[in-house]
């Protein structure tokens, strides 16, 4: 993702409510009714374009319990939310 571990937790709680969460470090727990899902963000570097430099961190998703409806249904919120449109 196109972002800073700053940027993401200050934008998580908007992209999940109501589902509460707790962190370790780079790790998120989200509670969610039918189980759990975990937010694994790696190091986060840049890429650069011509003289522009972008942050990027590298996110990984594990679903503890949640059927393909519940997983599709928390990833187009969450995707819909930290979406950022350019023109």
């Amino acid at each position: 993702m196109g972002l800073t571990l700053a940027d993401f937790t200050r934008s998580l709680p908007g992209a999940i409510e109501p589902l509460t969460y707790r962190t370790e470090g780079r790790v998120f727990t989200i509670e969610h009714p039918a189980g759990s899902i975990v937010i694994t963000l790696g190091e986060t570097g840049e890429r650069r374009i011509a003289s522009l430099s972008l942050p990027v961190t590298p996110v990984e998703f594990q679903f503890n319990g949640l059927d393909e409806t519940d997983r599709q249904r928390f990833m187009d919120r969450f995707d819909r939310y930290f979406q950022r449109g350019g023109g």
